[in-house]
């Protein structure tokens, strides 16, 4: 947590605007952390793997791919893998798929499905540098109609910039990324001002092929986590909050099921239903106004009497 806390600014406001209306508002979450931190992917997964690499009996292998779950007498037993110098396989009581949004290990076991959502949104993004921060420095929402721009700084000095378009967009995100990024963008009346100097650093990245769904997350050996269990379209930006909740959870009951204290049924039927309490109001809510942003910003609005 040491390495992640000091690797990115502490976002303490939510920068909201709404067709033109601007109202800013401390982040306030005195249950939890009352700040928001933007870590991109590449660094936070070295800051994880290091740490994973270091922990007594965890054997870490890089460029290894999971290519089958092994079976013993109907349950999950293990998996077979394929790396650069060969491959190998490995036995286990527990076969625990954290292998994101197309999991392999949720495929081969035949995971089933509690809810589906179709594809609502399409996302693209890029990192950028000499975007000043709004004042907080905040984490900026800029909505128009069912569109939504944010705007983030994150590590290593640069800043994420993301578009969120319903997904009858995409066609036209795909034939052309970063012109229709900066049309977004630009489309942003409170944010342009501080694009003038802004400097892309990398390509434009995005996709249109996020559905939502909830997985009955475990069966005979075997549990999911993370995407691999449960998926939400990115606009809502909960998605690596709640895996890292589930991660946390699934090791409590695995421990409990590892030394004996409960059987394998009772430890992941109480991991399922806690997992669920913790998250499906807000992956239905994430659905729901997936399909259109519009009625959400104008109840946000009419609640704080700007409307």
């Amino acid at each position: 947590y040491d390495e992640v806390e000091v690797s990115a600014p502490h976002l303490t406001v939510n920068y909201n605007v709404v067709d033109g209306i601007v109202f800013p508002e401390p982040v306030d979450r005195p249950e939890d952390y009352p700040f928001y931190m933007c870590v991109r992917r590449i660094a936070l997964d070295e800051i994880l793997v290091r740490c994973a690499s270091r922990t007594p009996n965890v054997e870490v292998r890089e460029a290894a791919k999971v290519d089958g779950v092994l079976w013993t007498e109907g349950r999950a037993s293990g998996v077979t893998w394929k790396e650069p110098t060969g491959g190998g396989r490995a036995l286990a009581r527990v076969v625990v798929g954290a292998d994101g949004l197309r999991s392999f290990v949720a495929r081969e076991v035949g995971a089933e499905p509690e809810h589906v959502e179709p594809v609502n949104r399409a996302m693209y993004y890029a990192y950028f540098r000499g975007i000043e921060p709004a004042e907080g420095p905040a984490a900026e929402f800029h909505y128009r109609g069912d569109a939504l721009v944010y705007c983030f700084p994150c590590d290593a000095g640069l800043t994420l910039v993301a578009a969120s378009v319903p997904i009858r967009e995409f066609g036209e995100f795909r034939r052309d990324p970063e012109g229709k990024l900066w049309s977004e963008l630009n489309s942003m009346r409170a944010l342009v001002p501080r694009l003038v100097r802004a400097e892309r650093a990398g390509r434009v990245r995005g996709t249109g092929s996020i559905p939502g769904y909830l997985r009955i997350p475990y069966g005979e050996g075997w549990a999911l986590v993370g995407d691999a269990g449960m998926v939400m379209d990115p606009w809502s930006g909960q998605g690596i909050d709640h895996a890292c909740t589930h991660a946390v959870s699934l090791a409590g009951y695995l421990d409990a099921f590892l030394t004996d204290k409960q059987d394998w049924e009772k430890a992941m039927t109480a991991y399922h239903y806690n997992r669920n309490v913790v998250s499906q109001e807000t992956y239905l809510r994430t659905c729901m106004y997936g399909a259109d942003l519009r009625p959400m910003t104008r109840a946000a609005l009419q609640r704080r009497g700007l409307i």
